[in-house]
């Protein structure tokens, strides 16, 4: 009976630990090493698999705060998202330099969602300027007391992507959001870095793209607090609502609006720049079956470095 009795409680054990250490993202990761001896080739050979596990089976979210998990019926959410690294080159040893390209997106919040899933991308981004070091040995252990300039690099944007997620499901200031996630991003860029590593960290190392740095800042300045919650009308109020009210284009089209009227007022706006530039085609085909073309007349005067692409959509609107 004693016996029984332990091994119950062991499987209660496990099964708790297996609910509570849920997946927070479906990663998939590329490595193009075509600028790499052989040599070079074989000791990152392991890298995708060591990745996608690290990413996979690692708990980032805090389940304190909003987690999509937690709704009943939604047990299998995941921020889909995917890492291509295009080596550049290396010292021969342990050092790398590559570029990097992060996508994260996240199912479209509709009645039909388990039997015809959309997806929309919320963080699209190209990072240039990665130099980290590597060895096929590398303990994959989350921590986030010390730098480490290759897995802070990926903590970093698994921070910013689970940010982007949750900003679009509640406003910055709600008490399930709460800018957590930005404010990791953040501390991961002031710890002490090693200057050898600082560019892209810290320093911008010249070029039009802020440093990893600034661009989380961005996210938690109050200046910026109209795009965080434009953010979340686009998707929660605007996209996730599409369908069922009409609303949900009013939405949308006034959260357009503030992000336009702040990258009038604003010297820089980094993420705003971002929105638009991973999000036009979207926002032009949402407005197809809109019934009014002259909404993209707007939309080119809202977003005028993407013009091409809302001309060619109002052609085909209805």
């Amino acid at each position: 009976m004693l016996k029984r009795f332990i091994i119950s409680i062991f499987l209660l054990t496990v099964i708790f630990a297996l609910k509570t250490n849920a997946q927070d993202f479906d990663m998939t990761v590329t490595l193009n090493t075509d600028v790499l001896s052989a040599e070079a080739k074989d000791r990152v050979k392991d890298m995708k698999q060591q990745l996608e596990d690290y990413f996979n089976k690692n708990k980032f979210y805090d389940n304190s705060l909003f987690n999509e998990n937690n709704k009943s019926g939604a047990e299998a959410y995941k921020i889909k998202a995917q890492i291509q690294i295009t080596f550049s080159g290396t010292n021969g040893f342990d050092q790398y330099d590559a570029k990097l390209l992060i996508i994260s997106q996240r199912i479209i919040d509709k009645s039909d969602k388990k039997t015809n899933p959309k997806y929309t991308v919320l963080f699209k981004y190209i990072d240039d300027r990665i130099s980290f070091a590597y060895t096929r040995a590398i303990q994959f252990i989350k921590n986030d007391v010390r730098f480490d300039s290759f897995l802070s690099l990926f903590d970093y944007y698994a921070y910013l992507m689970l940010g982007f997620d949750q900003d679009s499901f509640f406003p910055k200031d709600h008490p399930k959001n709460r800018s957590v996630y930005f404010q990791k991003a953040i501390d991961i860029c002031n710890k002490p870095i090693p200057p050898d590593n600082r560019n892209g960290w810290t320093e911008t190392g010249g070029g039009s793209k802020p440093s990893r740095l600034v661009l989380a800042q961005e996210l938690m300045n109050t200046r910026f607090d109209d795009y965080r919650n434009a953010f979340y009308e686009y998707h929660w109020m605007g996209l996730d609502s599409l369908g069922l009210t009409r609303n949900a284009y009013a939405y949308i089209i006034n959260a357009l609006d503030k992000m336009g009227k702040l990258k009038k007022k604003e010297l820089k706006a980094y993420n705003v720049d971002l929105f638009f530039e991973t999000k036009a085609q979207e926002i032009a085909d949402v407005f197809l079956n809109y019934g009014d073309r002259g909404i993209y007349d707007r939309l080119m005067q809202i977003d005028q470095a993407h013009q091409r692409i809302y001309e060619e959509a109002k052609k085909k609107a209805r």
